[in-house]
């Protein structure tokens, strides 16, 4: 779930990850943007939406690879390497950062045949919960849709 966030003055890459509970390198992935590009007032750009309750920034250890980490927080590989614009067979580096979902959180990004009825078998959850955690379903392909199980 993201937002078109309007740039402020003194607005930086590295202070809206911290706003919006994400990574730099995320935040330019999912805009395209280069590392040395400024960001410019009154511009557009996309951020997490509500990313602190189902996300969180984990930073990579030594011996760590996608695979493990996708294993160790019950994710799809493809959708954790989608989720942080990287592609199969990437290199990641310790101290290098990337989201995960937080506990209790379970993400998918939709691909071409997906109907609700199976997101909702894939996420474990209800048609209403479904709707009501996530601003619009479209099931175009790329679409983030989460389920966060409430805490009893």
């Amino acid at each position: 779930m993201y937002k078109i966030y309007t740039i402020k003055k003194g607005d930086t890459l590295t202070s809206l990850a911290k706003e919006f509970n994400t990574t730099v390198d995320n935040l330019m992935n999912i805009n395209s943007y280069e590392p040395v590009e400024p960001l410019i007032e009154n511009d557009k750009i996309i951020v997490p939406n509500n990313s602190r309750e189902l996300f969180e920034v984990y930073k990579i250890k030594p011996g760590d690879t996608m695979y493990s980490i996708a294993k160790m927080t019950n994710s799809n590989i493809d959708d954790l390497l989608n989720l942080n614009g990287l592609k199969e067979g990437e290199y990641i580096y310790p101290n290098e950062e990337i989201l995960i979902p937080s506990k209790g959180t379970k993400f998918l990004i939709t691909k071409d045949g997906d109907t609700v009825s199976s997101v909702v078998d894939e996420l474990g959850t209800n048609e209403l919960q479904l709707r009501l955690q996530n601003d619009a379903i479209y099931l175009r392909p790329e679409q983030l849709l989460v389920y966060k199980k409430e805490e009893m």
